[in-house]
Order: C-alpha cells, then structure tokens, then sequence
C-alpha cells in the first residue's frame, strides 16, 4: 500500500489551495504562518528517529508549501496597486507579458496576461499580477505591451486581479523564439484553414493547437450536452495522442522503454510551447507525465501514487488550479483510467469476446464517465445520456484531428501548401466530430435532469461507488481492492470544489435554454437579467443583498452587464450594487433623474465610481447586445400623496429574442396612468408587475399591456402585504399567467419554441 501514501498529502494540498485562495485576501497571512509552521514540523516528523511517519510527514511538508504559495498567489490577486485598481475602477496604464489562452467573447478578445508594471492616479509600481485583457484586436502570445485601460474588479476564483478594458496600446517588445515559433505555427494552422467549414476548422484549432477563439456559436453547448466538450480544446486525450504517437514511432525503431519514454516527454513539451502553458494545457500534460510515469514504473498501481504526486506538484507550483474547475475533471478521469479501465477490459474481453481496439474504447470510455460523474453533476446542467455512445462514434476522429492538425500546424511555417493539404484531410473527421454532437445533443433524452451542488454530488458519488462495487465484485475480490476507496476520496474533494469553490446552480438545467430573462429571488426588491449573450446581460436593479444578486449572476454565468439599470434609489433595487461589482465589468449605468432618497443615491454614486453613470430620458432607444431597449418613463417628476421616488422608477420596453418584456420598476398609480394615457402599446409578452404587486395599481395597466405572463418579484412573509389580492385578481382578470418570487424561485422567460416560463423550485 506505499502507492498510496501520497493520496493524503494529494487531498490535503487541494484543500489548503482552495480555502487560501478562496477566503483571500484574510486568509493571506495567516497561511504563511501556517505553512512555515507545517513544514518546520513536518521536518520533525522526518527526521527524529523515534517519530519517522512518513506519511503524516509528507502531508505536512505538502500542506506548507501549498500554504505558503498559494498565499502568494493570493496576494496577488487579492492585494496590492492591481486588484486596487480594478476594485476602484482607475485608469491605468500598464505594461504586460500577454499569456495564451484567447477567446471571443461578444466580439471582444480575452486573453490572459501578466502586469509587470503599474501607473495610475495613485502612483506607479513595478508588481507580478496576473490580468484578463479585453481588447478589440489580439495581442501576440509572449510579447510585451503597454496600454492605457480601464481597470474592472478582478475574480481570485478565475485566478486574475483586475480585468483591464484596453483603450489604447503600443508593443514594447516581440515574442521571444518559443513564442514566436508557437504563434506561427497558430497562425500558420489558422491559415491552412481558411474556406474550411468554421465547425469543423474550430476543432481542428482546439484539438491540435488549443485555440478556441473561433468556436462558432451553438458548437460548445451542443459538445456539452453530448458529452464531448474535452473535444473543444486541448485535453489528457492530446497529449494521451501525441505521446501515442511517439511511442508507436519509437517502438517500430526498437528503441528502448527508457528512450521511449524520453522522446515522448520531449514530445509533450514541445506541444506545451505550441499550445502555450495556459493551465489547461497544464493539467493535460500533467496527466501525460502520471501515464508515462506509471509506463516506466510498474503500471497503474504506480500510476495512483504518480497522480497524487502530480496533484501536489501542480497545486504548489500553481496555486490557481485548485479553484479552476477542469483541474478536478482531469485528476477524476485520469484516476478513473488507471484504476477502473483494466477491469472493465478484462471482463469485456473475458466474457463478450468483444474486440480488443473496441473493448479499450468502451472500457476507457465508461472508466472516465463513472469516475467524473460527481463532478459532471454537481455542475447542475444535467447527465449526458448520450456520451458513452457520443465519445464511441467521436473516438475514431479525434486521432486524425489531433495529428493532422498537428503536422500542419508544424509544418505552415515551412511549406504552406501541404499544411493546406494535411488541413484539408483534418477536415472531414473534424466535420464528423460536430455531426455526432450536433445530432446527439438533439435526441429527446440527450440529458437526465439531476440535483445540482451537493446533494447531486452526493447522489452521483453513491452511483459512481455502486458501479464500482459491481466492477470489483465481477472481477473477484483478491485484485485491486483499494480502488473503490481511492475514487471515492477523489470524487468527495472534486464534489467539494464544485460545490464550494465554483459557487455552482444548485439544480439541474438552469438556467433553462432559451431563457430570455430572468427575475432573481432576491428577496423583496427587483433584480431582473436580460440576456444579451452567453455571458452578458443587462440587468434591471440589483435587489437589496448582494449575495443573492451575486449567486443569481453567477448561476447564470453572467461575467459582463452590458448596462446596469438602477430605476430608483431605495435600498431593495440597489443595496445589491457591490454583489453584481463582485467579479464583473459594468460597462454603463442608467439612473432615474431623481436622486432622493440623497443618502441612497449618494451610495449608490460611490459603488458605481469610474463607471459610466447616465441619467434615463423617456423616448432614448439602445442596443446592448441581443437586448433592444426603450425608455417609457419617467417623462415627468410627480410628487403627491404618492412616492415621488417610486414614481420616478424608470420604466423600460425590452425586446430580447423576439421577446417582449415590459419593466416597470415601482411606479404606482399616478405615474401607470400617466405612462398608460402618454405611451402606445401595442402589446407586451411579459410584464413585471411594478412595485411588488401592490395594492397602488391603475385598474387598467393589466389590460392596457395585454401581457400573456405577469412576474411578480416579492419576498416571502414580507411585512407589507405584498402582493394584494386585489391586484393578483387583476391580473387574472386579464388572463395573465401569474409567476411570484416567493413562491417559485428564480423565474426564466424562455423563447424556445414557445414563449413560456421555467421557475426554479
């Protein structure tokens, strides 16, 4: 059992990682102390005679150095000129080493980048923080760049500082050789490429070189759902292929086990440098090193102590993957591989006289579905029924894809024209790949709704242990008998980190597809997200906690407000402001012309500094992504018996999907007559009926919007009697189907094929 000593310090590395990371910045210096303090006793155990544990040692020794490091990459984010920046919005100026891993998003480019230098109001420094670029244009991987930016709130979780909005930039300094060589080989693929179907061309970039920016649309659910999204992007599977690939080279060469092995890791870092060291290409080549290792060591027993090495090496050497979510994947499935496939094989071949290349396919197959099924739950969007078959039909493609993209990627830079060929021939099973996506993910039962967060995880992980109690049962009881406690340990801390770290949904499909809008449970107040793409929004007031708006952002993957809308000043559409600030860019803000009650208004001025703050005119039409907005109201100030801040609630005409959504923050009956008797209305789909549902409502608003679906956004037991009976007999009356917060949770419009609604609960 000495394979399994370094499992402990494996578990105990990840879990200090992930609470110093995730308690940042208080956490910072306290784990410092810690760590010096576990290391200085794990030393102790070591080497006085009479205490020589080396397990207890080894986990000791890990913890510390995960303590300390992981405190200094939480410092990093979480301390110093950069984070300050993005926490107080600054303009900057900033010089940066620019990272790989690009992506588009919303027709901005993303890439990850290193701030070297920092200039601001506040002074200048030199400082090592790791940043997200959102720039209009590309930046070379591994060149240096000065730009003038905006700084936004960074994420610890996301592993960056600040997220800096460049305005302006100029390069300092070209790409060394190594990054110049993987850009051109990029580059070169990309244009080897052109005129290919874009489905098919964005796989070959993924599987061969790990770009994803050119993902069309659509593609990465439909990979999702199918069970085929490692098939996006560079994975354990590549460089499982390339190393494949050498070996089989190297053997047909009757070289020796050592040199194989050799050639192989020589090969693995080579493609690191192509693909860039983002932490995905990271984690796979990791993975490649443990099956290479357990190859020269003496199989898969070996290959669990070398995973669990490789945990602690990865974890210290980069604090960051222990909150990153396709860290866990990759250990389970890597674990699910060395523990569970060589029983799957042996029985299937003992018993099916299945064929051996099909019989391996299978087994590896299942091996990784069972021991990433925790994980794959607790992320709350569902089972794949379909993957086991999906990945058998992809299986055959994803080798063609990975090595012909690979050679013509190498190959661009010296002759063009057989990269363009050896693309071409990628092509096609690229295309076969996306067919089997597009048309699994299609099935009517692609996906088995399951509970999301913890109570999934614990469900998955009794599934995922029966089926390896059937697996040990079926192969005899005198092989192997650690495994089940091995997949066990090692699905609880990925469940763990899903659940705690990633702040997942905690029920399955939501939000629902096609969902157009979403009107948060926030309690009583308003917080209402349309959709203007996958990860931008517009979002209608922010309710009044900003844990509860910030959960509800994050359930729904929103990382950018296109525009955030404040329709009045009172604490329960606006005390939410800092949880939306959390971790994400406002790009605008729109505020009601009066600013009463002063001392909210003036709260709100100080959350929003450095933002963009505009105040709403009635008749203002604008576009913020796939969402089309018009203000209505207020045209006038009205102060009465009525509330003149309610009142002046700016009420907006959304269009978002062919939607039609009428938003009416509080105003009440002096101002819905006003809007009613000033404002044309052809008719709306869906109203938010204004001021919780109150009994201050204009007899005929409901009739006047002829809404189809009425939400009411109202906190449960709340002390104002919220709704009224007379005003849900209103709506009624009119036909509306009526959704209350209280009752149901979160409540999605959704578009698709039909207009209806999706509540939480």
């Amino acid at each position: 059992m000495r394979h399994l000593r370094l499992i402990p310090a494996a578990v105990a590395t990840w879990a200090c990682g992930l609470a110093v990371i995730a308690l940042a910045p208080g956490s910072v210096i306290p784990a410092r102390m810690s760590g010096v303090l576990a290391i200085a006793v794990g030393l102790a155990v070591l080497i006085v005679p009479r205490l020589r544990l080396l397990a207890l040692a080894a986990v000791l020794l890990a913890s510390g150095v995960a303590l300390i490091t992981a405190s200094l990459y939480a410092e990093s984010i979480t301390l110093g000129p950069v984070a300050r920046a993005g926490a107080e919005s600054q303009r900057v100026i900033a010089d940066l080493l620019v990272g790989g891993d690009l992506r588009m998003r919303d027709g901005v480019v993303e890439q990850r980048a290193q701030v070297e230098s920092l200039s601001s109001v506040g002074g200048a420094w030199q400082v090592q923080a790791p940043v997200l670029l959102r720039s209009e244009t590309a930046f070379a991987m591994g060149s240096r760049v000065r730009v003038t930016a905006r700084a936004r709130p960074g994420d610890a979780l996301r592993g960056y500082a600040a997220v800096l909005s460049v305005d302006a930039d100029e390069y300092l300094q070209p790409p060394g050789p190594l990054p110049a060589m993987a850009n051109a080989v990029r580059g070169g693929l990309r244009e080897a490429l052109d005129g290919a179907d874009p489905r098919a061309a964005a796989l070959v970039e993924g599987l061969a070189v790990g770009d994803e920016s050119a993902q069309p649309p659509g593609l990465a659910d439909q990979m999702r759902e199918s069970g085929l999204s490692h098939l996006t992007a560079v994975s354990g599977g590549n460089t499982a292929i390339v190393v494949g690939a050498v070996l089989i080279g190297t053997a047909l060469i009757r070289m020796a086990l050592v040199g194989r092995v050799l050639c192989a890791l020589g090969a693995l870092a080579a493609f690191v440098v192509i693909v860039g060291p983002q932490p995905s290409v990271l984690r796979a080549a990791a993975m490649g090193v443990v099956a290479l290792a357990a190859m020269i060591s003496g199989g898969r027993r070996r290959g669990v102590a070398a995973l669990a090495g490789s945990v602690v090496v990865l974890i210290a050497w980069s604090p960051g993957l222990a909150v990153s979510w396709g860290f866990p994947l990759s250990v389970a499935a890597t674990a699910g591989l060395l523990a569970l496939a060589p029983p799957l094989l042996a029985r299937m071949r003992a018993f099916t006289g299945v064929r051996r290349h099909v019989a391996e396919a299978l087994a590896m197959t299942i091996a990784a579905q069972v021991a990433t099924l925790p994980l794959i739950a607790a992320f709350g969007q569902g089972i794949s029924l379909v993957s086991v078959p999906a990945n058998l039909l992809a299986a055959p493609a994803v080798v063609p894809v990975t090595v012909l993209g690979l050679l013509a990627a190498v190959i661009s830079p010296v002759s063009a024209p057989v990269a363009h060929l050896l693309a071409r021939f990628a092509e096609p099973p690229a295309a076969w790949i996306a067919a089997v996506a597009e048309h699994s993910a299609a099935l009517p039962a692609a996906t088995l709704p399951w509970p999301g967060g913890l109570p999934g995880a614990a469900f998955a992980l009794v599934v995922a242990a029966v089926a390896i109690w059937v697996i040990r049962r079926r192969r005899g009881r005198h092989e192997m008998a650690f495994q089940p406690r091995v997949i066990a340990v090692i699905t609880v801390v990925v469940g763990v980190v899903a659940v705690i770290a990633l702040r997942l949904p905690d029920r399955a499909g939501w939000p629902p597809p096609g969902w157009v809008m979403v009107a948060c449970d926030v309690g009583q107040g308003d917080a209402l997200v349309l959709r203007a793409s996958d990860t931008d929004a517009v979002l209608v007031d922010a309710g009044p906690d900003p844990e509860l708006i910030d959960r509800c952002l994050s359930d729904l993957a929103i990382t950018t407000v296109g525009l955030l809308v404040l329709t009045h000043p009172h604490a329960d559409h606006v005390d939410g402001v800092p949880g939306v600030l959390g971790g994400r860019m406002i790009d605008e803000a729109l505020v009601s012309p009066l600013r009463e009650p002063p001392e909210q208004a003036e709260k709100v001025n100080e959350w929003l500094a450095g933002i963009p703050v505009r105040t709403a005119r009635a008749g203002e039409r604008r576009t913020v992504g796939g969402v089309t907005l018009t203000t209505l109201w207020p045209q006038r100030i009205i102060r009465g018996p009525e509330s003149a801040p309610n009142n002046a609630s700016v009420a907006l005409l959304a269009e978002v999907g062919g939607v039609r959504i009428l938003l009416l923050g509080d105003v009440e009956t002096a101002a819905q007559v006003a809007l009613r008797t000033s404002v044309g209305m052809d008719g709306v789909d869906v109203v938010k009926v204004p001021h919780h549902g109150s009994r201050y409502q204009d007899p005929a608003l409901a009739s006047w919007t002829g809404g189809r679906v009425a939400i009411i956004t109202v906190g449960a037991g709340n002390r104002y009697g919220h709704p009224a009976p007379e005003t849900l007999e209103q709506w009624r009356y009119a036909g509306a189907v009526i959704a209350r917060t209280d009752e149901v949770g979160d409540v999605a419009v959704v578009a698709d094929p039909g207009i209806g609604i999706v509540s939480r609960r």
